[in-house]
């Protein structure tokens, strides 16, 4: 029979657990970004599931660089707005 795969939801928990001593390492200021990082991969959990990477890292990794993406977009609009273009 085939190894099975932790549900992606229980796999970015472990990856948490993992980086426990890593994050513990950061300073305050950067834990909080850390924190922001790892909850805006879990906002995109359904994605991360269909992608099915023996590497959910890979993926968690990805859904972090979209979400900032956005956020760059919206700041970049906002600036637009502010500069009457």
């Amino acid at each position: 029979m085939g190894r099975t795969i932790a549900p992606y939801s229980r796999q970015i928990l472990q990856i948490e657990e993992n980086l426990s001593e890593f994050r513990r390492a950061l300073r305050k200021e950067d834990q909080a970004i850390y924190d922001e990082l790892i909850r805006s991969s879990k906002l995109q959990v359904q994605a991360g599931v269909m992608a099915a990477s023996p590497y959910p890292i890979d993926s968690m990794l990805l859904t972090m660089v979209i979400e900032l993406k956005k956020e760059i977009k919206k700041l970049q609009a906002d600036i637009q707005k502010l500069q009457g273009h």
